[in-house]
């Protein structure tokens, strides 16, 4: 198995294991832009839309809401027990244009000219060949069809600062940073937007927004912090020395306390909205 191999398995593996609360918390961090995605996207009734990683429905859900049931949404996911919840959630609310499948959002086995929108929400950036995966979806889509993609723009100061104090634990054999030509393609707005034209779309809008996620303590945010892909670094830290970690940065998520006793954290979001030239 390649290094990329075992790095996108161990991602999956987090995101397997972490299924059962990601975005259940009551924490509005994946679930806000994910309505902002559809919305900024033009997803409208009686559309096809492919929901690429589609994790618990931020984006898969809004987006049926928006096509109706004339409409069709699909949404794949590598990991096997987000399709299992999702699928269950969604038959449960009754959105019978919803179909939840297990597939790579590397290269989705689905037919081409198949849907009106392809959304990733907080997806490509994490995808080994992010450019090679954008010219995939503009085979999936049909002539005119639109790409949505939402990426990091900048986390709040105090999160950074956490789970930098929170890798300091981890082995020194284990400790990598991402690469800095990954990095660079989703640095800027101009960066994400050159991404896009590089991939052969056009009519590249590429906006931001900041949205707050509130949380009740420390053990809430902690728990929340296994809740998603972060949870591939936690799992990575001797478990003996997991509390002395969570006790050094308990003082910096702490100077997120705002006066109504809640912890506020601001994070800035990066739109992503192209046109396929057909």
């Amino acid at each position: 198995m390649t290094e990329e191999a075992r790095r996108k398995a161990a991602l999956v593996g987090a995101f397997d294991r972490g299924a059962a609360t990601y975005d259940q918390l009551g924490v509005d961090f994946f679930g806000p832009p994910g309505v902002e995605l559809v919305r900024r996207a033009g997803v409208r009734t009686g559309q096809r839309v492919l929901d690429v990683g589609c994790g618990r429905g931020a984006v898969l859900v809004p987006a049926a809401r928006a096509v109706g049931v004339a409409g069709r949404v699909v949404g794949i996911d590598l990991a096997p027990a987000m399709v299992e919840l999702t699928r269950a959630e969604v038959r449960a609310a009754g959105l019978s244009q919803v179909e939840v499948e297990l597939g790579d959002a590397e290269s989705p086995p689905l037919p081409s000219g198949e849907f009106d929108v392809v959304l990733g929400g907080f997806v490509v950036f994490l995808l080994s060949d992010p450019v090679a995966a954008l010219r995939g979806y503009r085979r999936l889509l049909c002539p005119g069809g639109r790409i949505g993609m939402t990426t990091f723009a900048s986390q709040d100061p105090r999160f950074t600062e956490a789970m930098r104090g929170l890798a300091g634990y981890l082995p020194a054999d284990r400790r990598r940073s991402p690469t800095a030509e990954q990095d660079a393609l989703f640095a800027t707005v101009d960066s994400t937007a050159a991404l896009l034209r590089e991939a052969g779309y056009r009519d590249v809008d590429v906006t931001e927004a900041a949205f707050q996620s509130r949380f009740r303590d420390v053990e809430h945010w902690s728990a929340w912090v296994w809740s998603h892909g972060a949870r591939s670094l936690l799992e990575q830290i001797p478990a003996q020395r997991l509390p002395e970690a969570f006790a050094e940065v308990t003082p910096v998520v702490e100077g997120a306390r705002a006066v109504d006793g809640d912890l506020v954290f601001t994070t800035t979001v990066r739109f992503a909205v192209a046109v396929s030239p057909g």
